[in-house]
């Protein structure tokens, strides 16, 4: 211990000598030890932390496939957990939805959703405060209690404990706080501020089966595998599927899969964060090799000081640990400096990702993390300072000490082992550079697909009456009917419209179906379309086009004409060569049985309008049908389309003040243009594509550094070479030209072989990609083209400073 000590005392005293290089090599490492810090408490906080329920590798959700979100009636997941012996519990929860919450003294929208009575119990967790659902609460009339979430109560009640028993309407109903939720606890979703029980119907055999709209999730037991439990639902369905109280498609819930809670959440998420990852680590190579170059540099000042020392009795062995002493201090200090801007940049990075990422809000610096930065820098530290010191502690004893200067020569072996390092910083700098150019790319592609309707100039709105304002029959019909109307004479407005469902927002709703010509066996499944409820300005409003027929009119909204309107790509497909105006279609709902045809009371299509992108720019184009706003199809929730000659603001303004008059208690809420919305259905692929191209800039910017500081370093070490060869008539262009030659060969070597590597590691990008190739020929001449630049310009300050040597000044010296 005291040789360590004081090995680090006299460390610490060298690099207080060598000022420049110990903040050079502080920094460059800080830059690749911070940026892998930052990213690695993404994939803490994401991936590694567990949830916070007890024994959570038990809990596992049941879904079609991995990540595809699947719903169920709540007769089914009660059949699930009393007839499966892998699963101590199964339960389930509804979708995440918004809500007009009704306080004393305020009103909120927030979001919420209902679970069945035994989901906390399957979770394991204990209320913070009060109570959750008994089994009681879970029958209609007796369901009208909620349980609020740990930050909800801080937030609307100052954590105020005598909440318990107050009452809040929900929605326009009354609900009893009985519970709050632990803190920590975000359940079923991450924005989740209160939860209600789903409700049976008492006597009513049809009612746990009609609605197709929870999620499952379960406590396998100790010792039973994912597999194993999902091999007996698998033999459970045949068994349980004649509990419906019609007959199901054999193949409905045929191919279920057990995957643990944690894995179903951010599953999506792996794939982009171990690219970010893999990514700043090539930059902490970068950096290391950076850093080993100004070691070696730095070696060459004190070979005569190792050989005296060597000479006086100091082993090899004894040198070796003194440098690396060196190094690791040079590491801890980069970690402490890397942690720092880690944290500093955390927010910042927080901000650049998706609104839908999971486990956003429990990012943050936990101390994995801390435990991540010192052995980073520990190891940084060691492989930085290896080579270095493997060469300095073996030096040529009599070469060194008889040595008093440097060679005319200028000892060209010496900087072999610094050009391969260089050589290397480059290859991995392009491989970097090559990944977010890609992505550029593809996200350049993506940014130039036509959404198929105008984004400009039309501003969104979603204006919400409460969930149980339809049970009035007409009611929501007559709210948005008045507000259309006094929204069209409103000053600025070119056209108003309404829809259920604002496209490429994620939240379509599913139109199942039979279409006439189409007739299917009982044992398979409907037809499936995206569903929208529109006013007969829609199409006008989006600028769509009508390739046939008609558009919806308001007289299509009494319903007596069942009309609707599909788009070209479901026509095409359901009717190819033909004319779809006046064929026919029946709306099955969640009725899964093939429907008797009745061309009366089925819809018929009058119009085909042009495709759109309903989901993703990145998609293809689904099948859309459009419905008129009829009584039948009420929805307490619509959303305005306002194309509007004013600002966003004005426009914004001019409809609360619409939404004011014809009813003061509606919020208006979610102001945003269109072109907001198409932005935010493209924000996972442009944040990866931002995150990369600042990482690419990062490890040009590191490259960049190296390639200088060696130029640099072979000039001081050439310059009585570069004199000599002026004093002998070379001509300064002559110099100059030279070491930029020098320069753009290291830049052409680093670069060949980086693009070879890139050539393969790009393979595992394709699944980011949009209509690029792994192998796409601008980004791949692009980069190297840039690597070549940075050369000259990073050989240029060293070069005219060789070229600016005295020649009568070094023959002098010699």
């Amino acid at each position: 211990m005291p040789k360590i000590l004081n090995d680090l005392k006299f460390a610490l005293r060298q690099l207080r000598k060598s000022p420049g290089f110990t903040l050079t090599a502080v920094l460059t490492l800080a830059l690749g030890i911070g940026a892998n810090t930052a990213i690695f408490s993404l994939v803490d906080s994401i991936m590694l932390r567990p949830l916070p329920f007890p024994q959570q590798d038990r809990l596992a959700r049941i879904e079609y496939g991995v990540g595809q979100a699947a719903f169920f009636p709540k007769g089914w997941i009660q059949a699930l957990g009393e007839h499966s012996e892998s699963f101590t519990a199964i339960s389930g929860f509804g979708a995440d939805a918004e809500s007009n919450v009704a306080g004393a003294d305020s009103s909120d929208r927030v979001f919420g959703a209902s679970v069945m009575t035994n989901a906390f119990d399957t979770l394991g967790i204990h209320p913070a405060l009060g109570s959750f659902f008994t089994r009681d609460e879970g029958v209609t009339g007796r369901d009208s209690v909620v349980v609020l979430s740990y930050g909800y109560w801080q937030q609307r009640f100052g954590q105020n404990p005598n909440v318990i028993g107050q009452t809040i309407r929900i929605d326009g109903i009354s609900r009893r706080i009985i519970g709050v939720l632990p803190a920590g606890v975000r359940f079923p979703y991450s924005d989740t501020q209160f939860v209600i029980p789903v409700a049976f119907k008492g006597g009513d055999p049809i009612d746990p089966w009609r609605i197709f709209d929870l999620r499952i999730f379960g406590r396998l037991k100790d010792g039973v595998s994912p597999a194993r439990a999902q091999a007996e639902l698998h033999r459970l369905h045949a068994s349980l599927l004649p509990l419906f109280p019609w007959r199901m498609p054999d193949i409905w819930a045929s191919d279920l899969t057990v995957v643990p809670l944690l894995e179903s959440e951010v599953g999506a998420m792996r794939p982009r964060l171990l690219l970010l990852f893999g990514a700043v680590g090539l930059i902490l190579l970068i950096a290391c090799a950076n850093v080993a170059n100004l070691m070696l540099a730095r070696a060459a000042g004190r070979e005569r000081e190792m050989a005296l020392r060597g000479a006086l009795g100091a082993s090899s062995s004894r040198l070796i640990q003194q440098l690396l002493s060196e190094s690791m201090l040079v590491g801890a200090l980069a970690g402490i400096a890397g942690l720092l801007a880690a944290a500093a940049s955390l927010q910042g990075l927080v901000r650049l990702l998706p609104a839908d990422t999971p486990r956003l809000n429990e990012i943050s610096l936990h101390w994995p993390v801390f435990l991540f930065a010192a052995a980073a820098s520990l190891l940084t530290g060691f492989l930085f300072g290896l080579i270095p010191a493997l060469k300095m502690a073996s030096p040529n004893l009599q070469g060194a000490l008889r040595s008093s200067g440097r060679g005319v020569a200028g000892k060209a072996s010496q900087f072999r082992v610094s050009m391969a390092l260089v050589v290397g910083q480059i290859g991995l700098s392009v491989v970097v550079i090559t990944a977010a150019g890609l992505l550029l790319h593809s996200l350049y592609s993506l940014s130039k697909v036509d959404p198929g309707f105008r984004t400009e100039r039309v501003v969104t709105a979603e204006v919400s009456l409460d969930a149980t304002a339809c049970r009035e029959k007409g009611r929501c019909h007559g709210f948005f009917a008045t507000l259309l109307n006094s929204a069209q004479g409103a000053a600025g407005m070119e056209s108003v419209a309404l829809t259920d469902s604002l496209p490429m927002s994620g939240r379509d709703n599913n139109y199942v179906y039979d279409a006439e010509g189409h007739p299917r066996d009982p044992r398979e499944g409907a037809l499936l379309a995206t569903g929208r409820t529109v006013s007969p300005d829609y199409f006008s409003t989006l600028g769509m086009r009508l390739m046939r027929g008609r558009l919806l009119t308001s007289q299509d909204e009494s319903g007596s004409s069942h009309a609707i309107v599909i788009n070209e790509s479901m026509a095409a497909r359901l009717w190819p060569h033909q004319d779809p105006v006046g064929r026919h279609l029946i709306d099955v709902g969640d009725e899964p049985t093939p429907a008797v045809w009745n061309k009366d009371a089925a819809s018929v299509v009058v119009g085909v309008v042009s495709n759109t992108h309903g989901g993703s720019l990145a998609g293809g184009f689904g099948d859309e049908v459009y419905l008129p706003m009829t009584t039948k199809l009420e929805q307490p929730v619509m959303y305005v389309l306002l194309r509007t000659r004013a600002g966003a603001a004005e426009a914004a303004a001019g409809l609360r003040g619409v939404v004011k008059q014809v009813n003061p208690l509606v919020p208006v809420t979610r102001v945003r243009s269109l072109n907001e919305v198409v932005a935010a259905s493209v924000s996972a692929p442009r944040s990866l594509a931002i995150l990369l191209l600042s990482f690419g800039a990062l490890a040009l910017l590191i490259g960049g550094v190296g390639v200088y500081s060696l130029i640099a370093y072979v000039v001081s070490w050439r310059t009585r070479e570069i004199g000599i060869r002026l004093a002998l008539g070379a001509m300064r262009w002559q110099i100059v030209g030279a070491i930029v030659k020098q320069s753009l060969l290291l830049a052409v070597g680093g670069s060949v072989a980086g693009l070879i590597v890139a050539a393969v590691l790009m393979q595992f990008l394709r699944t980011f990609l949009f209509e690029i190739s792994v192998l796409d020929p601008m980004t791949f001449i692009t980069v190297p083209a840039v690597m070549l630049l940075l050369a000259i310009v990073a050989a240029w300050v060293p070069a005219r400073r060789a070229a600016g040597v005295d020649p009568m000044e070094t023959l002098r010296r010699e």
